[in-house]
């Protein structure tokens, strides 16, 4: 009975408090947070003899240095698509005298660092496969402070002094091949892959790395790229973490002394015209599903109105769960787990703007209607002041997250410095998007989506659709090579 008695007590006791705590606090939509503010930590900008110039910040809380090094190695010839990642692979993996590349990899598991070349993406972080897309070639290094000098002796000789053994290479190739050979095993790299040449058309944007070009690739061919382009005065260096400028200036200096500038300059990028196109795409699949891609070319990264669209986009179809793309043909309707659309920029040309989704065969031209429709809606009415407002401060936190490490911040001043853009990129984003209004986006919307010139490809049986596909316009079938 007193158990009995004390429990109850203690449950009033426990109530009671619940009940005073949640007269205290206040909803979700009445709390207040301070305005959002962000600043890119302090740095130094570096100017090298050799012509590499750079930027450090220094951290001290931990015992890390992290290096990014960008070398502007432009693009290969397209007879010879996939040559820059197939070299820096090849560099790193072949050695130099000095430093084989077994030797190179018992030295660095055994102090826990990495040094890693790698090429063919267009930004810092690379993708596994060879995208024609890619004008540079990246360098890595993470290590403890107390091993730095030890991975700039590695990664000084393997600039300036790679073997490229022919076994190595042979090696690679057979890997890159067999890459290609599965190229065609996954729907959605299919058709991304095809809705690329679709947009860019015979711009290098859609150049893709084949077995014709991986099997003209010469060890000549990797020599000359690194002869004449793996230069001081192509590369552009980011260091972070526990050391100091002065330090990490005498270390490169000697690391790299002898790594000369070269008289070899990088062909701009062609011009590439806007133009909207609209078709409707087809590549037959065996499959009990239906991949659609919706979307047409997107913007260049200097345009002014480019935090406007990215609010925008992240109402139609970026903001996960609660976009309308999402909700439309996730929630509402339940045909796809995945539903979203991407609006890219891109420093030279033009990004993409696509709308996704994968769906059951059955459901494709369902799922592609209502897919359209948003982007009618999102084009002619532009979103409600409350979408407007949440998206905008979801974008605003998540956009501070890209920007949570030192390393991620250099990298990306690394990133602005090659592509010519200002490097206070990232401030004036924030800035701009704080004070965007409502008619901002409308406005965007309007000019930025093109719902009468779409690009559409289906990827699946459309003998299971629904619906032909005729019905979205002339189909224009294309064949896969095998």
């Amino acid at each position: 009975m007193k158990k009995t008695l004390t429990i109850v007590a203690a449950l009033a006791v426990v109530l009671m408090a619940s009940q005073a705590w949640a007269a205290t606090v206040k909803r979700p939509e009445e709390l207040k947070y301070p305005d959002l503010e962000l600043t890119t930590p302090e740095y130094e900008e570096l100017e090298f003899a050799n012509g590499m110039i750079g930027f450090i910040i220094e951290d001290h809380e931990v015992p890390v240095v992290n290096i990014s090094l960008l070398i502007d190695t432009g693009r290969a010839p397209e007879d010879k698509t996939g040559l820059n990642g197939f070299t820096a692979w090849t560099i790193r993996n072949g050695g130099s005298e000095n430093w084989p590349a077994d030797k190179i990899n018992e030295e660095l598991e055994f102090v826990a660092a990495s040094v890693e070349f790698g090429g063919g993406g267009r930004g810092m972080r690379m993708g596994p496969r060879m995208s024609g897309g890619g004008r540079a070639t990246t360098v890595s290094v993470t290590c403890l402070k107390k091993d730095l000098e030890l991975c700039l002796d590695i990664l000084g000789d393997l600039l300036k002094n790679p073997l490229f053994p022919e076994d190595k290479i042979e090696l690679r190739r057979e890997t890159i091949l067999e890459n290609i050979r599965r190229e065609n095993d996954d729907p959605r790299d299919v058709a991304f892959r095809e809705f690329r040449k679709l947009l860019y058309g015979e711009h290098p944007m859609s150049w893709r790395a084949t077995e014709e070009t991986i099997n003209s690739i010469t060890r000549d061919d990797m020599v000359s790229l690194h002869q004449n382009l793996y230069r001081p005065d192509h590369a552009i260096i980011g260091i972070s973490g526990d050391v100091a400028k002065d330090e990490a200036v005498s270390l490169l200096n000697e690391a790299l002394d002898g790594w000369e500038p070269g008289g070899a300059t990088v062909e701009p990028e062609p011009e590439l015209a806007f133009d909207l196109e609209p078709s409707v795409n087809y590549i037959y699949k065996d499959i009990n599903q239906g991949v659609i891609l919706i979307g047409h070319l997107g913007m260049n990264s200097r345009d002014e109105h480019r935090p406007a669209v990215q609010i925008m986009n992240f109402i139609l179809g970026g903001g996960s769960f609660t976009s309308r793309i999402t909700q439309k043909v996730r929630t509402d309707e339940g045909l796809a787990y995945s539903a979203r659309s991407s609006y890219s920029a891109d420093p030279w040309t033009y990004g993409t703007f696509i709308a996704s989704s994968q769906t059951r065969s059955d459901a494709t031209a369902r799922a592609a209607m209502l897919i359209v429709d948003e982007i009618k809606k999102m084009h002619d009415e532009g979103p409600t002041e409350a979408e407007f407002e949440n998206a905008r401060d979801a974008y605003l936190n998540m956009h501070v997250f890209e920007y949570d490490s030192m390393s991620a911040v250099v990298g990306q001043l690394v990133l602005l410095k090659w592509q010519g853009r200002p490097l206070d990129t990232p401030e004036r984003d924030i800035e701009a998007m704080e004070n965007l209004t409502l008619d901002d986006i409308k406005a965007a919307a309007a000019e930025y989506l093109h719902p009468d010139g779409l690009t559409m490809l289906f990827v699946g049986d459309q003998d299971k659709f629904e619906q032909p596909l005729e019905n979205f316009g002339q189909v224009n079938v294309i064949e896969l090579e095998e």
